[in-house]
């Protein structure tokens, strides 16, 4: 009986959960038995076991789960799609860019293809009539397409085009001197070696640079355009130059024609000024200015008077201000470069000459910049008031292996005040020292004169008592002017005599057989006498 009664604590531990020990612990006999069947059981019963667990366990994150999924994959579809359309433009913008280039070079070699069919017709002209129209007509192609020089001069077309300029025809060897312009073709320089003549800016402060070339011409016994091989202007000297080297005019009407062009121009109401001042940015009537230039100058374009086998290379200087910082310089020429030869400044030959004037005139406060294609132009002045730094580039890319004879540089005066000293400056004096310092002559004058060999290079600036504007028109100021420029031109008498006996040196028998050899090696391609050999 003892044994059947159990402790509390025994009872404790067989009974838990309201299960009694019959049910927990199996008989000996049963052991294996229930055993086998509790494992069989729980195998059986192992997948409705696991679902519940895991349905109660992740039962909440399955929805999340494949939410999740979803807006992976969608991403995953959105990321391929504009990959895909990337792609997709990339390859468009290739082909558009290989499309492009196609077009370019086929239109390219349209063109190259024209240049050599016009040099092969003018070739085949027989007729001097016909030989005038093919000569033109290359030199139409060349002025709109000056990179097909190279194609031009592959072609043979400087050695025929020299044959035809032995022609006794003045029409037909006008129109071979300009297609040899546009070509790039020089003929040799006049004298011993390159001779040169630049101007400076100064509006009409010029008329002291007109004294200078009086007393040259009078000491030389030849105008200015026979005397120099190169002339370059800018604004004021721009006007010059034109009118000495291509226009041919004389000196005495040049200076009346200035004097009247500078009292035309110059002449305007305070009160009108001063609103167009303020409109316009232009003190003077631009469009005046414009017309008068029009009249005077013509519409011939600049390589239209290599025509002329007496014309020297002329050249106007302006100053681009709308391409960046800083500004640029472009030169207004009547010749083109050989192919290869490339200057360091931009320009062209294929303007108005009365739009090269008006490009390098257009100072501003004076007058409104002009707009000249995709570019704006105001003042040479403002970037180069001196040009003779950059003429002397532009003659050694023409004639290469040229030396240098006589550079004559002129100046329109200048005005050394004495200032008071002070510890400060006013805001006018600081803008007037801006301007002075970018339109000062006198810093290249003295590289070049440190440069160039002795008694080749000569500057005439003469000094003035008085700070004469750029518009001056009063008789009264202008008299004073020429007579300061006077006075400087007999002290320096001696200067002048030396660099007139420079530019009257002519070129020695051995550079005329040289000059002939050299023709007659471009004429042929070689010289005849040796070609067979």
């Amino acid at each position: 009986m003892e044994k059947d009664k159990a402790s509390p604590d025994e009872k404790c531990q067989i009974e838990i959960n309201g299960y009694k020990e019959k049910d927990l612990l199996p008989t000996t006999e049963d052991a294996t038995v229930s055993t086998k069947k509790s494992i069989s059981n729980f195998l059986s019963n192992q997948s409705t076991n696991v679902h519940a667990f895991v349905g109660s366990y992740l039962g909440g994150l399955v929805p999340k789960l494949k939410a999740d999924q979803k807006n992976m994959i969608e991403e995953k579809g959105k990321e391929q799609e504009a990959e895909d359309t990337e792609r997709k433009n990339e390859q468009e913008i290739t082909k558009d860019k290989t499309a492009d280039d196609k077009a370019k070079i086929i239109a390219r070699v349209s063109v190259d293809n024209r240049t050599r069919s016009l040099v092969q017709s003018l070739k085949r002209a027989s007729d001097r009539r016909l030989c005038i129209n093919r000569v033109e007509e290359l030199s139409c192609h060349l002025l709109e397409f000056p990179e097909t020089r190279g194609v031009a001069v592959k072609e043979k077309a400087i050695p025929y085009l020299l044959r035809l300029r032995q022609a006794h025809d003045e029409t037909l060897q006008a129109a071979v001197r300009e297609a040899l312009a546009l070509v790039g073709y020089n003929d040799p320089v006049k004298g011993r070696g390159i001779r040169v003549l630049t101007i400076d800016g100064g509006g009409t402060r010029g008329i002291v640079a007109l004294q200078t070339l009086r007393k040259l011409e009078e000491l030389t016994g030849k105008p200015i355009h026979l005397l120099f091989d190169y002339i370059c202007g800018v604004s004021t000297g721009a006007i010059l130059a034109f009118m000495l080297g291509l226009f041919h005019i004389p000196l005495d009407d040049c200076e009346e024609m200035y004097r009247k062009l500078g009292s035309d121009v110059f002449k305007q109401n305070v009160i009108l000024g001063t609103v167009k001042m303020g409109w316009s940015h232009a003190y003077y009537d631009s469009e005046m200015w414009e017309k008068l230039l029009k009249e005077r100058m013509g519409s011939d374009l600049m390589i239209e008077t290599a025509r002329n086998p007496q014309c020297p290379k002329v050249a106007a200087v302006s100053t681009i201000v709308n391409t960046g910082i800083p500004p640029k310089a472009f030169v207004f020429r009547n010749y083109n470069h050989f192919p290869g030869i490339k200057s360091h400044y931009l320009g062209g030959c294929q303007y108005n000459l009365w739009q090269a004037i008006r490009a390098s005139s257009a100072a501003p406060g004076y007058f409104q910049e002009y707009v000249l294609g995709n570019d704006l132009h105001q003042d040479g002045g403002l970037l180069i008031n001196n040009p003779c730094a950059l003429a002397l580039h532009e003659c050694k890319c023409l004639w290469p292996d040229v030396p240098l004879q006589c550079v004559i540089s002129l100046g329109t005066g200048r005005y050394e005040g004495v200032g008071k000293s002070t510890t400060h400056t006013s805001l006018k004096a600081k803008l007037t020292n801006v301007i002075s310092s970018a339109t000062d002559t006198e810093e290249v004058h003295k590289m070049l004169d440190a440069l160039l060999p002795p008694d080749t290079y000569f500057r005439f600036n003469p000094v003035m008592n008085e700070d004469v504007p750029l518009d001056e028109n009063r008789k009264e100021k202008l008299k004073l002017l020429q007579s300061d420029g006077q006075l400087y031109l007999e002290r320096n008498e001696e200067k002048l005599k030396k660099a007139a006996k420079v530019l009257k040196q002519e070129r020695t028998t051995f550079q005329y057989i040289c000059d002939w050899v050299k023709l007659k090696t471009d004429m042929y391609e070689g010289l005849p006498l040796f070609s067979k050999l």
